[in-house]
């Protein structure tokens, strides 16, 4: 048997406390070691290491996926959308609303403040998107911003705007 270094038995005494009910039963146990050394490292509480597996497991995350959303706090920013459901829907109805409404976004690198236009956000995505096919060299390729079709005089954009 290999892999059984100090640290990797540390791991595996921490896995087992982390998650001492049936282990087979909870979504961590269908991640790779190394995803379960980033949950141990990384997840604070019980309910952040759970949510953070679950969250792996359904999207498929890769280790360095799994450790930039935990840094990014995506739990926390999930469902924070501000809205009126739990006060118009009954409680199940407005829980799965909120999901379906969920916000877990993080635009903070594109230095945007305040209220922004759809336009505004759209700019900036694609600047970086363009700064970013710049950097890898030729061979790369970026269309457009909204590539005008005309269909019998109307005028349509791919983002569906009427800009």
């Amino acid at each position: 048997m290999k892999g059984l270094s100090r640290r990797n038995l540390f791991y595996m005494r921490g896995f087992a406390a982390a998650w001492p009910e049936s282990i087979v039963q909870q979504p961590v146990a269908q991640l790779p070691w190394g995803h379960v050394t980033v949950l141990l490292d990384k997840g604070e509480t019980p309910d952040r290491r759970s949510w953070y597996a679950a969250a792996a497991v359904e999207y498929g995350w890769s280790r360095n996926v799994l450790l930039n959303m935990m840094m990014n706090k995506s739990m926390e920013r999930t469902g924070a959308a501000p809205s009126n459901f739990v006060q118009r829907l009954e409680a199940p109805d407005s829980e799965l609303a909120q999901q379906v409404a969920k916000d877990p976004y993080n635009f903070e690198f594109l230095d945007l403040s305040g209220e922004v236009a759809e336009r505004e956000l759209e700019l900036a995505l694609t600047s970086r998107i363009t700064d970013t096919l710049r950097e890898l060299g030729p061979g790369f390729a970026f269309v457009g911003r909204q590539v005008h079709f005309d269909v019998d005089g109307d005028d349509f954009y791919v983002d569906c705007s009427d800009s």
